[in-house]
């Protein structure tokens, strides 16, 4: 089934709409944040590839950025299907209200290991992402369980060609180690364009609640996606 351009728009922006319907009995921060990530990525060998990964936030869609993290990992394909990962990353808080404005609320390194699992039914493409982080933070230390279910639907392909718009959706959950054990939980609903075949561009809404012991808070997020892919430029002068 091909979209058209007005199906496409209509559906995006009634999965944004329901998102946002999510704020009714929360405490609630209603303006939308805007959520920034760049990801550069790229095999090194047949079986190993390279990711890094750099997000900024703020809390209103200005310049007062208050958040930033800058990550990489390394990972191995056991098949075109599973692929495991070893990450590590820095993750900076900032007193809200300027340009991450010191002092810092909370500087944190993170390491992790990483399942990712992929299949397809027809054009819907599943993605399954098993996460178990090791959290160090000053004075403290934490373990995570994270689990992603996510959804990619090309729209005008079969195949994440270039020229193919997309949708994607994804649910991640936040397993934590003390009550309450479901912690936070992330929405994602938007769309992408392959820009070529190796730039990709994506733009979504994301729900993002947080689990307190007695009660809940929720912000969303404008998410921009720029995703680079420097497999062929290896390849190239390899």
């Amino acid at each position: 089934m091909i979209f058209t351009q007005m199906q496409f728009r209509n559906i995006f922006i009634t999965i944004c709409f329901l998102i946002f319907c999510n704020v009714t009995y929360a405490q609630a921060d209603h303006r939308l944040g805007e959520w920034n990530v760049l990801i550069i990525k790229g095999k090194i060998a047949p079986r190993f590839t390279m990711v890094g990964e750099s997000n900024m936030r703020n809390s209103a869609r200005d310049f007062n950025y208050n958040y930033f993290e800058i990550k990489g990992g390394i990972s191995y394909a056991f098949n075109k299907n599973i692929s495991g990962l070893v990450g590590s990353g820095f993750y900076n808080t900032y007193t809200s209200g300027g340009l991450f404005l010191a002092p810092a609320v909370q500087n944190e390194i993170r390491t992790w290991l990483e399942l990712d699992i992929k299949h397809a039914y027809k054009r819907l493409n599943f993605e399954h992402r098993l996460r178990i982080e090791q959290r160090f933070i000053p004075e403290n230390y934490k373990n995570r369980f994270r689990y992603k279910l996510g959804l990619n639907l090309p729209v005008n392909n079969s195949l994440f060609t270039k020229g193919t718009l997309y949708f994607a959706l994804y649910n991640e959950f936040f397993i934590s180690q003390q009550e309450p054990f479901l912690s936070k939980n992330r929405f994602f609903a938007g769309g992408g364009y392959k820009i070529t075949g190796n730039t990709t561009f994506q733009v979504g809404c994301i729900n993002d609640t947080d689990y307190l012991p007695n009660t809940y808070s929720v912000k969303n997020y404008l998410q921009l996606i720029l995703i680079y892919d420097f497999t062929k430029l290896i390849n190239k002068h390899a």
